[in-house]
């Protein structure tokens, strides 16, 4: 009967397939193990998760509303220099016609 290092082929098969079986239920037990914490470590964090959520929406929110309140601080902006501008050429007028008047 042929033997490598002393044991028969069907204890060799015998022993990888052991080997394996082990193997096997190691990396089963590791992948199952890491599901449970991931599940865990995300049910820890739905809340945070859920703020985070909130907090982001919200500050999209002001930030639409910052742009409406800067669109609206320039158009005021620009008609009180309109009504500057204005109010300089009604001041020009009345010294012409005060010098005028002279």
């Amino acid at each position: 009967m042929h033997t490598l290092l002393g044991y028969s082929w069907a204890e060799i098969a015998s022993i990888l397939a052991i080997i394996s079986v082990l193997f096997s239920g190691i990396y089963w037990l590791i992948r199952h193990g890491a599901k449970m914490l991931n599940n865990a470590i995300s049910a820890g964090t739905f809340p945070l998760q859920q703020q985070s959520k909130e907090l982001i929406n919200a500050i999209k929110q002001l930030s639409g509303n910052f742009e409406e309140q800067h669109k609206s601080l320039k158009e005021l902006r620009d008609e009180v220099d309109k009504h500057h501008d204005e109010l300089i050429d009604h001041k020009n007028r009345i010294q012409n016609l005060e010098r005028d008047r002279k």
